[in-house]
């Protein structure tokens, strides 16, 4: 995946009084025609509405009034508890950074302000970047991410990210693997539900898919640590899949009940599925 292939259509109008790429909902200078309107009250000749001139039983002139495009804060918000350390096809927590570059990079090509916010057991200062369009200030967070080792027990601080995000309406990416209680994840999103909220779910096709051969394996619990010892059979591996096709399911209605539908990644980026996800939802 190049950092440059992704990109984001919204549906709804940015209240932003900064010029950007978005449909605004402000009268200004752009290419969305809003309505006509007399040239008594808005004295701008240059946009006369020639056919709505003529129509005027009363003589009047009438001008365009068009809506002027806005830019949409662009917000990723990355879990970074120890479950994103895990690495099976690939390595969870550098793909999270990678699709993390790869927005800072679609936002920067159509003049979005970028941010970041890392959080765990709590948010990470030290991660954190404020809505900015300094490329290299983007950049050296994004580094400072890729070089963090994601360790901590769990990820409620999910539950507090609401204050620091902008007021306005902004597009939001949640970057997790979902392995938390549903009921957080709920809260999470209803907290910031005011917001176009795009919750991603980074998964790993060993991780879903459990081996039908017969055997001994042993199971470790990425965020306590804790192991056991299980006998490998073709009824558990069907048992195994059914479960992780059930929890997909209430995470899809989590999800949609606060926004959107999430947006399944396993093991890579694929930018056709990205696109065409903002062109479905």
């Amino acid at each position: 995946m190049t950092v440059t292939a992704l990109a984001y259509v919204l549906r709804w109008r940015s209240r932003a009084v900064t010029p950007g790429a978005h449909r605004g909902s402000l009268s200004g200078p752009g290419h969305d025609f809003e309505r006509s309107v007399p040239l008594a009250g808005n004295r701008d000749a240059r946009r006369l509405d020639l056919r709505a001139t003529l129509r005027d039983p009363s003589e009047r002139a009438w001008v365009r009034l068009f809506r002027q495009q806005a830019v949409v804060p662009v917000v990723v918000v990355v879990d970074v508890s120890r479950s994103m350390n895990y690495r099976g096809a690939t390595h969870r927590h550098a793909l999270a950074v990678d699709l993390t570059e790869a927005l800072a990079h679609a936002a920067w090509r159509i003049g979005d302000p970028f941010a970041l916010i890392a959080c765990d057991r709590q948010v990470h200062r030290e991660l954190t970047l404020p809505p900015c369009r300094s490329a290299a200030g983007a950049r050296a967070a994004i580094a400072r991410l890729r070089s963090h080792v994601p360790d901590g027990d769990d990820n409620s601080a999910l539950l507090g990210i609401a204050p620091l995000l902008p007021r306005r309406r902004s597009l939001v990416f949640l970057l997790t693997d979902g392995h938390m209680p549903e009921e957080r994840l709920a809260r999470a999103l209803a907290g910031i539900a005011h917001h176009d909220v795009v919750t991603v779910i980074l998964g790993d096709s060993r991780e879903q898919r459990a081996s039908p051969r017969w055997g001994i394996a042993r199971l470790r619990d990425m965020e306590s640590g804790a192991e056991r010892l299980l006998l490998q059979r073709p009824a558990l591996a069907r048992a195994c899949d059914e479960a992780c096709t059930a929890r997909r399911d209430r995470l899809r209605r989590i999800a949609m009940r606060h926004g959107r539908p999430p947006l399944f990644i396993d093991d890579r980026v694929d930018p056709m599925q990205f696109n065409r996800y903002f062109l479905q939802t």
